[in-house]
């Protein structure tokens, strides 16, 4: 199985956000053994940030670091720069002589042990905001084939991302148990709710796009409807 395909398989039916963080940080320390993996979710302007870090690291306020020296990382420029790709591995932008000599380093990184570091957003990148996984070393760089898993693996962790994006489980609550929905039915009908196409929802599930359309065709027909929103709203008993 391809490794987008394990990641969504693993990390598509945990009850909630907080649960999905710990899964998805588990696989990724797998993929990319590394010191600690960070969850990262950084605005700026707004001066508010949460980052989970995978295990969790005692001593450093890494929330409150972060956005201290947030526009001082040299991933963070980078990012600012260009925000085209959303993938960042540290020593590309920087030499050891010069991340040394940084803010970011010595008043941040180097309180949690990283010189070395492997960034990929799940969020559209901007100039204020950050969301996205840090994979966190000292010493031992991130190869080209861990560069190239982790751009494989983006996307999906960017749909895994808007999939619990509202901090709830995957599968709300729904009031489709008298229209003999099947599970896919309805998972199907909750993803389209989330605003996802048919193609991502494929994706997410490891099946075709023409699939996710004939289960669609299946579902709208038992609610007695021929679109989205009014599937939806009959699905939620509106």
């Amino acid at each position: 199985m391809d490794p987008d395909a394990e990641l969504a398989a693993e990390l598509m039916h945990l009850s909630g956000r907080d649960e999905y963080l710990v899964a998805a940080s588990e696989l990724l320390l797998n993929l990319f053994p590394s010191e600690h993996a960070a969850w990262n979710d950084v605005d700026a302007w707004t001066q508010e940030s949460d980052v989970r870090a995978y295990p969790e690291h005692s001593g450093v306020d890494i929330p409150k670091t972060l956005l201290e020296l947030y526009a001082e990382h040299p991933v963070v420029m980078s990012f600012q720069r260009e925000p085209s790709n959303g993938l960042r591995r540290l020593s590309d932008l920087v030499s050891d002589r010069q991340l040394y000599q940084t803010r970011a380093f010595r008043e941040g990184l180097s309180f949690s042990d990283v010189n070395r570091q492997l960034v990929f957003m799940t969020a559209g990148p901007s100039s204020h905001m950050f969301r996205g996984w840090s994979m966190n070393r000292w010493g031992h760089d991130f190869s080209d084939n861990e560069v190239e898993v982790a751009r494989h693996l983006q996307p999906m962790l960017r749909l895994l991302e808007q999939a619990y994006a509202d901090g709830g489980e995957l599968s709300g609550k729904e009031h489709g148990g008298g229209y003999s929905l099947t599970a896919r039915e309805r998972e199907i009908l909750q993803l389209l709710g989330k605003g996802f196409t048919g193609v991502a929802i494929g994706h997410l599930l490891g099946t075709s796009p023409r699939t996710v359309a004939k289960h669609l065709e299946h579902a709208y027909a038992k609610l007695g409807c021929t679109n989205r929103i009014d599937a939806l709203r009959r699905l939620r008993g509106e």
